[in-house]
């Protein structure tokens, strides 16, 4: 005989005095204070704002410079790259590599509070309701 599809219940889960669920799996949430959110949510450093700003203004660029080169290879376009446009690539280029690794590398509140979750999450993993394991 073929099931029909399973339907999700919303009955209420009772916890018995030993403060164990019966019947579901179970983790301990992480307590998320109101500053652990501002940390998460709120951008409060230079470093990823010119990591991301100069990351945004290399690619934008090098658009420009694939735009003359593809002007000049493929239709006959007056457009030539000059060496100042070649030099700005690279300053761009390297500019945003270093602040880019300068926002992986560099501690912040943010990472500190993500890794805090994490480490949370990994010792208290969710187990079967009613075991101690």
């Amino acid at each position: 005989m073929a099931e029909g599809p399973k339907q999700q219940k919303n009955n209420t889960v009772r916890v018995s005095d030993d403060g164990i669920y019966r019947g579901v799996s179970v983790h301990t949430p992480y307590p998320l204070e109101e500053s652990d959110f501002l940390k998460l949510t709120k951008v409060t450093s230079f470093i990823p704002i010119w990591a991301h700003t100069f990351f945004t203004g290399t690619a934008v660029f090098l658009i420009t410079v694939v735009a003359k080169w593809l002007d000049n290879k493929y239709w006959n376009g007056t457009n030539e790259i000059s060496n100042i446009e070649w030099i700005t690539l690279i300053i761009l280029a390297v500019l945003a590599v270093l602040f880019e690794i300068a926002y992986f590398c560099w501690p912040t509140e943010k990472k500190t509070t993500i890794e805090k979750i994490d480490q949370h999450f990994k010792d208290n993993r969710p187990r079967a309701a009613g075991y101690d394991l």
